[in-house]
């Protein structure tokens, strides 16, 4: 198996309508971005680093989960691989029913076992790669621009596809019943998650999230709790204790360096909340990380 090891670093890369199908690249550091990001595993096997958190995803599996979460590469058993990245905004655009948007708003990736759905879709990627980076959409070539159109629609119904699917295999009712969020309410749940993530390393409160999207607390934690199904505090300590167990398996700061560093108030909290996360101490997790 190859092996990668990461920086300490999380690079920012910018959103981008992005597809790539073949061996899986080198990657020196942690980084995110503002997409979904689709993995298709059709031979081989990928090992990630996923907020921290250890992530292999195996043959004929496919991965799903928005990219804002710090990840990288650390591994990989040689094979078939396919990504599919899409800007976030572009993803919110197409006014998707609740039950397959929320769940990509959570610090975990969905990933189902669905072989023919992923060589479906690795044969369209490398067409859909040519056809959407030929021009822009809409542009001064009819041909062209409706080839781009049309490829724009295609990726969509096939991440639509495997958001059905992965919701068929691990059905989670919504609490507001069926039907579609709005999009402005994704995009107010999109920019909270945003904010907290930004500054989660600092001292913050509800009220700071709740005034960088122009809602009251109340409303802000409201809306966060019925889209994201997580409450906006658990959120924030989703993000520290992600940051916690990246610094752990990274860096060789001390549990009470990576404490400050990521966020958490007390050495007590650190404790509680990452040995609550990880099943295990901080410096159990550490030592069985490496």
């Amino acid at each position: 198996m190859t092996q990668w090891p990461l920086s300490d670093t999380v690079e920012e890369m910018p959103p981008g309508l992005w597809i790539r199908r073949g061996s899986p690249p080198a990657m020196l550091s942690m980084h995110r971005h503002d997409d979904v990001e689709i993995n298709l595993v059709l031979d081989g096997q990928l090992h990630y680093l996923f907020g921290g958190q250890p992530l292999t995803i195996r043959e004929g599996e496919i991965a799903v989960f928005w990219a804002a979460q710090p990840h990288g590469l650390v591994g990989s058993r040689t094979g078939d691989m396919c990504w599919v990245h899409v800007p976030f905004s572009l993803f919110l655009s197409w006014g998707l029913p609740e039950a397959q948007t929320a769940p990509l708003l959570s610090a975990q990736p969905l990933i189902t076992h669905a072989p023919d759905l992923a060589e479906r879709i690795a044969r369209s990627a490398e067409r859909w790669g040519e056809e959407v980076g030929g021009a822009e959409p809409g542009g001064g070539d009819d041909d062209v621009g409706d080839s781009a159109q049309i490829a724009l629609l295609e990726i969509q119904a096939a991440v639509r596809r495997v958001l059905r699917t992965s919701s068929l295999a691990h059905p989670e009712p919504s609490a507001d019943g069926p039907g579609s969020v709005p999009a402005a309410r994704l995009r107010q749940v999109s920019a909270m998650a945003q904010f907290v993530r930004d500054n989660h390393r600092s001292p913050l409160a509800i009220a700071d999230i709740a005034e960088a999207v122009h809602l009251t607390p109340s409303h802000a934690m409201t809306v966060f709790r019925r889209t994201a199904g997580v409450t906006l505090g658990d959120y924030v300590t989703m993000c520290r204790v992600a940051e916690a167990q990246r610094l752990l398996l990274t860096t060789p700061m001390t549990v009470t360096e990576i404490a400050e560093a990521a966020g958490f108030g007390s050495l007590s909290s650190f404790y509680a909340h990452v040995s609550a996360a990880c099943r295990m101490t901080p410096r159990e997790y550490r030592r069985q990380g490496r």
